[in-house]
């Protein structure tokens, strides 16, 4: 294990002080924790987060979301193929209805995939009407 002898300024040491002491406090022993196990973490975290930032193919949130989004979509076209091929081989093994029972299953069925989208949509998301301010 290498060794350095480096200098830091106060409020540095102040904060690597205080996460070492925390640690102690959150019960870990001093054979577990020292200074130098504390400092050499820190380090090593910030060599990642530079390593990161000086990466040419670092996350791309846009491309993220584009892909996703069309994964997304393709996906429930999928769905929706083999949901209309399921609907009419289930209503011509029955025998009740032709295409207009077939239409009017795929219409309840899509309804539903819609309801069921927008009821997650607004559990999970904040709408931009409701972040407003409240008292106006």
């Amino acid at each position: 294990m290498g060794r350095m002898g480096i200098y830091v300024k106060d409020k540095i040491e102040k904060e690597i002080r205080d996460i070492y002491l925390l640690d102690i406090q959150n019960g870990a022993s001093p054979a577990d924790v020292s200074l130098s196990s504390t400092c050499n973490e820190l380090l090593r975290l910030g060599l990642i987060m530079h390593k990161a930032k000086n990466k040419e193919d670092t996350f791309n949130q846009r491309e993220y979301n584009r892909e996703l989004i069309r994964k997304v979509s393709g996906s429930k076209e999928g769905i929706i193929i083999l949901l209309t091929m399921v609907t009419e081989l289930y209503v011509q093994s029955t025998g009740a209805g032709g295409t207009e029972r077939i239409d009017t299953l795929l219409s309840q069925y899509l309804a539903e995939i819609d309801n069921s989208e927008s009821e997650a949509d607004s559990r999970h998301f904040v709408r931009p009407e409701e972040s407003g301010n409240q008292d106006d």
